[in-house]
This record gives C-alpha cells, sequence and structure tokens, in this order.
C-alpha cells in the first residue's frame, strides 16, 4: 500500500565505494556510498553469515569466505563488506500495489495519550468476540494464537473476479489487502476464509475506522491483525521507528488477548532497514507485545537461481529472523508470518519451480505461522496473461 513520502527527508551522498545505492538521512554524516549490485545483495540475503564474515575479513583479507558468500566477485568483496557494514540499502524495494482513493481512512484527530489506549482497550475487550486460546507453547502471557491456514492470498481493488479461481482450493487459510475492509472493491472480495486486516494511516497517524472495523472482523472469524505494512520502505507505510511504534501502540497493541498482534512488516533490506528498523522500533515500543513477527522477503531471478533464491528465503527465516526473536524477550513464542515473498522477475516456469521448493518447507515449519506469496491475484501473477485461469505458478499455489 502506498503512503505520500512526507515522513522522511533523504538525500543520496556520493563516494567512490562501490556496492549498492545507499541513501543517507540529510543529517548523518556519511562518507560511504554504495551502488546496487549482485555483490551486496548476495551479502543482504545471507546477513548473518556476512555479519559475522565482514568485520574479519576487513581486517584479515586471509579470512576464510563461508560457501553462501562464494558467489561475491573477490574484486569487490572488500567494497561490498564495507558497504554492508555501514547501511545496506534493500536489495529491490518491491510496492504492493496502490489502493483506490476510494478506500483511504477517513481523516480524523484521535487522542494518543497512554491513559486513552488503555480505555480503548478495556472497551474492545467487552465489546469483541475472543478467538479460542490455542496456542503454540511458549505464547507470551496474554497473547493470542493465529488460528487460521498458513497459506493466505493477496489481492487489491485491481484483482478483479480472479477469486473465482482459488475458491475450490482446500489450500488457502485466509486472505489480505492491505486495508481494513475485506471488500477491495465492488465485486472485488474474499469470502473463503478469515480476513487479516493491515493498519494504515493517514499523514497524522490516524485511522477513524480501525477499531470498529477489527471488533466487527474479530466476530466474523479473524484471528490476527496486521501492523503497517514496510514502514521502513519509502514506497509503501514509509513511517519512522518512532511513528510505527505509535501506530501500534495506538491501534494494534489494545485488541491483545482478542486476537494475535503481528509486528510491523519489514523487508529483508539490510542497515536501518529490515530487522534493523525492527530493532529501532522495539526500542520504541518497550512495553508493546507481539505473537506475530511479520517479515516479507524478495530477491531477483537475475541475481540468483530458483535454488539459490529459495535457500536465501530459509537461511533469512532460521538465521536472521530466529537471532532477532532470540535476543528480544518480548518475542518470546512469537511465530513468523512470511507476509510477502517472491522471487522477482521470475519467468512462469521458475515461478513454479521456486514455489514447488519453498512452499512444502513452509507447511512443515512449526514456527511459520503464516505465508502469502506475492503471485497474487493480477494478470501475469497467479492468474495467466489472458485474464482466463491460474497461470503456472497460480496453479501450484492452488494445489501443493
Amino acid at each position: 500500500m502506498h503512503f505520500p513520502s512526507i515522513f522522511l527527508t533523504l538525500s543520496v551522498v556520493v563516494s567512490e565505494v562501490s556496492g549498492a545505492a545507499v541513501h543517507h538521512h540529510v543529517h548523518r554524516r556519511a562518507s560511504l556510498t554504495c551502488y546496487e549490485d549482485n555483490s551486496l545483495r548476495t551479502l543482504e540475503r545471507f546477513s548473518t553469515d556476512a555479519a559475522a564474515f565482514c568485520p574479519k575479513f576487513l581486517t584479515s583479507p586471509s579470512e576464510k569466505i563461508p560457501s553462501s558468500l562464494v558467489g561475491v566477485a573477490a574484486s569487490k568483496l572488500s567494497s561490498a563488506c564495507a558497504c554492508f557494514q555501514k547501511t545496506a540499502a534493500p536489495a529491490n524495494p518491491v510496492s504492493t500495489p496502490a489502493l483506490s482513493p476510494t478506500s483511504a481512512p477517513v481523516i480524523a484527530p484521535t487522542p494518543t495519550t497512554t491513559s486513552a489506549v488503555k480505555a480503548s482497550s478495556q472497551s474492545i475487550a467487552t465489546a469483541a468476540t475472543s478467538v479460542p486460546a490455542a496456542g503454540p507453547t511458549g505464547l507470551a502471557p496474554g497473547g493470542r494464537a493465529y488460528s487460521g491456514g498458513k497459506r493466505g492470498l493477496v489481492y487489491d481493488y485491481n484483482s478483479k473476479d480472479f477469486n473465482k479461481f482459488f475458491k475450490d482450493s482446500t489450500k488457502i487459510g485466509f486472505g489480505s489487502n492491505w486495508n481494513l475492509k475485506r471488500t477491495a472493491a465492488p465485486g472485488v472480495t474474499f469470502d473463503q476464509g478469515p480476513f487479516v486486516p493491515t493498519v494504515r494511516v493517514d499523514g497524522g497517524l490516524n485511522n477513524n475506522d480501525w477499531i470498529d472495523g477489527v471488533k466487527a472482523l474479530i466476530s466474523s472469524g479473524t484471528s490476527m491483525i496486521f501492523a503497517s505494512n514496510e514502514p521502513d520502505n519509502r514506497g509503501q507505510a514509509n513511517l519512522t521507528p518512532a511513528q510505527a511504534a505509535t501506530v501500534y501502540k495506538k491501534y494494534i497493541q489494545p485488541f491483545q488477548g482478542l486476537v494475535a498482534l503481528a509486528s510491523p512488516a519489514i523487508t529483508n533490506g539490510g542497515g536501518d532497514t529490515g530487522l534493523g528498523f525492527l530493532e529501532k522500533f522495539v526500542g520504541e515500543c518497550r512495553d508493546c507485545h507481539f505473537d506475530i513477527i511479520n517479515v516479507h522477503h524478495y530477491v531477483n531471478r537475475w541475481d540468483v537461481n530458483v535454488e539459490q533464491a529459495v535457500s536465501a528465503v530459509k537461511s533469512f527465516l532460521t538465521k536472521d529472523v530466529a537471532a532477532f526473536k532470540a535476543k528480544h524477550p518480548q518475542f518470546q513464542g512469537a511465530r513468523i508470518c512470511l507476509g510477502e515473498f517472491w522471487l522477482w522477475g521470475a519467468s512462469d516456469e521458475d515461478g513454479a519451480d521456486y514455489l514447488r521448493a519453498l512452499l512444502p518447507w513452509l507447511d512443515g515449519n512449526n514456527d511459520v505461522a503464516c505465508y502469502q506469496g506475492f503471485g497474487g491475484l493480477w494478470q501475469g501473477n497467479f492468474i495467466n496473461n489472458a485474464g482466463t485461469g491460474l497461470s503456472k505458478s497460480g496453479q501450484v499455489y492452488h494445489d501443493l
């Protein structure tokens, strides 16, 4: 989803070091700029390995290169590591489809004081229908387990009536569309399972419809709510960690104990994006509760083959995300939602192979509560170019 780019003023600082295109806050003094290339992208995809390797390599070039990083050109390893150590940008920020102007939330000022949040929480607890408390062992006190199916279907107002191609699938457990309402546009809806809403706010960090809307959804079976979509991405929610924390406290935290609460969905970028952003967010949201850690993962087909792309997802979830969870008590017992993932730029055949390799692993991983392939209900993705049926990757997502 798109927000006006009003929160962060950024500039690009140019220097002689090559690696990735880095955007710096204007107040930050920076002597390093990098250019996006496969070397830095490899380090970002295997960031746990890179974080252990690069500091040693930069002081001792004879340091053995881990197998996950052998694809980095030797001539670029030093500069790529230097960039990775500083402020790596997302490998390829991906914009989710824009929502129609008519679906924007009503703009109205709302109190944000602690007492207002507590009062709101009490009224929600009285009015909403409670979700069954079944959940994984170790769920933090006062939390709720997500009780829906693992595989989600993303759609928006451009999805036409393409949901009909998935209505007979037994694999789809929920749907979402980066907004509060199940019906994204006239005739475009999801009616085969629970709907998971995503909070989005106006320039004043307000959404006047959210509280009542979520209450109604809980009554109809919703068991999880998503916080801000990619606040670390300028093309999406575009919030600072402090702003994302304000939104979370105001609109997500009050539903603790009623539904599973998902942290803001972050990209798999490096530096101040991705888990680096979430680190700062947690520092601003120390008293917040999380049942789900929501992460997105994209890689480019022109950078990697299908096997490497699958390996990158697995490494991100089992190393990077797992290490982040272990570091923060607030995520004790939290499961992972791979809220968006895709092999960007893949052919239909490669997309199908990617899903064939990855979906069984996601389904069998108990730490993964849910996932959504970004192929989605758009022509040329899970829907064929003619709009007459499923593509090869869509058929795999429907059946496997």
